[in-house]
């Protein structure tokens, strides 16, 4: 249940006194002396906020641009839910929310090494000539196209020393077009000095004044190695936390499998950011777009939570370790000297609400009637005020949430701490992962899946999700995929693993692959806004200039996205199909008039693409054999990915393989079919340009589809056999189908078979 109404406050200069009670002391809605601070490894995150002039401010009323503060005890009185709800969206209508980007990008030596574009499972790949640092530098300038005036873009490359590239400048025309040639000035040079990066990176901010301008600070780090050079003896995470104040979230990147992510993963948590993991040139885009999309959609920053309870129980998190987590403190200067708990939140985003399962402890024997908590919620809308929400909550009363959403957070908790559990933390603060999962992890994680409060709602979709990442067929099923093949989980569950308690612990979507993440950001229109326009911006920006030429073995138009996309188009004959009645029926017996499901009701087909192939390279996706490009969804059409990116290993198919044209509408969602499980895209959907996988000049075109099939003839029943898709010479870019081949053998003159 909701307790009391909150309070909203914003703190002038001469409330600082009581500031630093907020900070250090007791949240509640009295005065309250300061408290010491503890200096363990796990010390307070409050410090780290961005550096601020106070100004004078007032009591606000609550508005419809305010952020919604709820504590929720279970009925079990064993835990609670506590409840961060930003608005859905700005108060006025924004394209983003203006950002200060400081891009710290390595340019050691390996930076320059091939980035070939991700092919079909057992095909050999096409070099462009394009090095990982091209691809990084179009991803730059991907962000930078979607700035403005209101934004500013700073840049440091870091080699056996850093260099400062571009200070921290507004992104006015003239700037942008000084931004974008230093950004293809980067070149690849030799060893990889993180540390210096780092510095270089944090001073930019510190010297570039206009603090509290009402932009989000941010510093992106992306680095495809190990650090070699210069690092600092008494470890990262210390030496960072004796700077004491960082003027802004720090965001790490790692390209590829020779990573130290757990150190990428600490440097993320002190400085209140997210670590993503790029596992090769096809995630580039995909990883930078939703990163940047989730900095422009931040409705706060420095946001804490502190809770304040009585001396007799405690409150426990329940997510695993983590650098900036806090010790429970003591407040001996408050009557009955209670307890309290900080608890670090970083940006909050437009949409995305944060959602913090707390366990109770209590002696035996002891109640809980008269017990209550008073929660405090401290944030910065990246100006000079400092705001302050505060409720209280009695623990006797239990929520009215639904049990469906009880279990979604304590599933998200438990996902967490096992995940926590693979990359503990060393003495210095960093993470490093266990070297391998022994049987008793895997025993674990087996009890995990089975008792998973989140398996009892099957048909709820956050639920759902959670269950999918731990164990669904693939594509899903990452966790249990990357931890019981050894293989697997050293070169890259080590990597995927971090980043995907990221994105759980920090509740943001940062991929379009994880079904967990997915659902992250659903409800924030801006996000989803800015995540479309960087998308279309990394695909139809102008290809970077190869830098490799001399290895490129393919000299066409370079398509970017391929970096991010690709395009595929048929099942095979067998293949399970789902009619509007609910029968399944294999595709090949499909035919014109034929009604079948779609995420968006029952359509009739039109047309089926009969193709002949021989040895074909296909995907095995759960059930499903497919083309490795053929766009799918594995929830209900909300996310679309490719089997080549998901399937463990290519199988080769001699048949009929078939593709479906329904009939036309302007509801992409509508241009899809259920198959074994799965939603497969149909031909004409009508997407042909953009940043969704399913875009396609071609396939997406519903005119040049029907086009396309008449030449090569559709018979009375809707089937047309073709041989194969046409491509154009210059670009090779699909075009069209191509009439299937007939090939007359003879025998002594005479026709024997066709």
């Amino acid at each position: 249940m909701v307790g009391p109404p909150v309070n909203t406050t914003t703190i002038s200069p001469a409330d600082m006194p009581q500031v630093k009670k907020w900070l250090f002391g007791s949240p509640s809605k009295g005065s309250s002396p300061p408290v010491s601070r503890t200096d363990s490894i796990r010390s307070t995150f409050s410090a780290w906020t961005t550096n601020s002039t106070m100004q004078a401010a007032t009591e606000e009323p609550t508005s419809s641009d305010d952020v919604a503060l709820s504590i929720h005890p279970l009925p079990t009185n064993d835990g609670l839910i506590a409840k961060i709800t930003p608005p859905e969206a700005p108060a006025k209508p924004i394209d983003h929310v203006p950002c200060d980007i400081v891009l710290v990008i390595d340019v050691s030596g390996s930076m320059g090494c091939n980035a070939p574009v991700p092919t079909n499972p057992g095909e050999k790949t096409e070099n462009y000539g394009l090095s990982v640092l091209d691809l990084v530098k179009h991803a730059a300038r991907t962000i930078l196209e979607t700035m403005d005036e209101t934004d500013r873009l700073g840049i440091i490359t870091f080699a056996s020393k850093a260099k400062v590239v571009q200070k921290l400048m507004p992104m006015n025309k003239k700037n942008k077009t000084l931004a974008e040639k230093n950004i293809n000035g980067m070149r690849p040079i030799d060893a990889t000095n993180l540390w210096h990066g780092l510095l270089e990176g944090i001073k930019l901010f510190k010297e570039g004044g206009e603090v509290n301008t009402g932009r989000v600070p941010a510093i992106m780090v992306l680095t495809d190695g190990m650090p070699n050079h210069m690092c600092p003896v008494q470890g990262y995470v210390p030496k960072l936390r004796g700077m004491e104040q960082l003027p802004a979230s720090v965001h790490t990147f790692g390209f590829g499998y020779s990573l130290r992510s757990g150190l990428l993963k600490s440097i993320a948590e002190i400085g209140g950011g997210n670590y993503s993991f790029i596992p090769d040139a096809g995630m580039i885009g995909t990883v930078f777009v939703h990163a940047v999309a989730n900095l422009q959609a931040t409705y706060a920053i420095n946001a804490t939570l502190r809770l304040t309870f009585p001396a007799v129980i405690d409150l426990e998190e329940t997510t695993g370790d983590s650098v900036d987590k806090q010790e429970v403190l003591t407040l001996p200067d408050e009557k009955d000297e209670p307890k309290q708990l900080s608890i670090s939140l970083g940006n909050l985003q437009f949409g995305q609400s944060r959602d913090i399962y707390l366990r109770i402890k209590t002696p035996e024997g002891s109640i809980l009637e008269k017990s209550s908590v008073i929660a405090s919620l401290e944030y910065s809308r990246m100006t000079s005020a400092l705001y302050r929400k505060t409720t209280e909550q009695s623990l006797s009363s239990p929520t009215t949430l639904p049990e469906s959403e009880i279990a979604y957070y304590l599933s998200r908790s438990q996902i967490c701490s096992y995940l926590s559990s693979i990359i503990p933390l060393r003495e210095d603060g960093e993470h490093e992962a266990l070297s391998d999962i022994s049987p008793q992890k895997i025993e674990t994680l087996e009890a995990l899946i089975k008792e998973l409060p989140a398996q009892k709602f099957p048909n709820d979709p956050k639920n759902k999700s959670l269950v999918e990442d731990l164990s669904g067929d693939q594509p899903k099923g990452q966790i249990s995929l990357a931890l019981k093949n050894p293989e697997y989980y050293t070169k890259w569950g080590v990597h995927y693993l971090p980043s995907l308690l990221n994105a759980h612990a920090r509740q943001i979507c940062n991929t379009f692959k994880d079904p967990g993440p997915l659902q992250y950001g659903v409800d924030s229109p801006l996000f989803i806004a800015c995540r479309d326009r960087l998308d279309n911006a990394f695909d139809n920006l102008p290809a970077p200039t190869p830098s490799n030429h001399m290895v490129a073995t393919h000299r066409g138009r370079i398509k970017m996205s391929s970096y991010n996309t690709s395009s595929g188009v048929c099942f095979i004959a067998s293949t399970p199909v789902v009619l509007a009645s609910g029968r399944k029926v294999p595709i090949k017996t499909l035919r014109r008039g034929v009604a079948v499901q779609t995420p968006s009701g029952p359509r009739r087909v039109v047309a089926v693409l009969k193709t002949p192939v021989h040895r074909e390279i296909m995907c095995r996706v759960g059930d499903l054999v497919v083309t490795p490009w053929h766009p799918i969804s594995m929830d209900s059409g909300k996310s679309w990915g490719f089997p080549a990116n998901v399937a463990l290993r290519p199988v080769r198919y001699t048949g009929c393989i078939y593709s479906i044209l329904l009939q036309p509408g302007r509801d992409a969602s509508a241009h899809a079919v259920n198959v074994a499980g799965i939603w497969g895209v149909t031909l004409g959907h009508g997407l042909v340009t953009g940043r969704d996988v399913r875009a396609h000049q071609f396939f997406g075109d519903y005119g040049k589809v029907v086009r396309s099939l008449r030449r090569i003839g559709v018979r009375r029943n809707g089937v047309a056999t073709g041989g194969g898709v046409g491509r154009d010479s210059r670009t090779g870019l699909v075009r069209g189908f191509k009439p299937v081949r007939r090939v007359v053998v003879q025998k002594d003159g005479k026709v024997i078979s066709k």
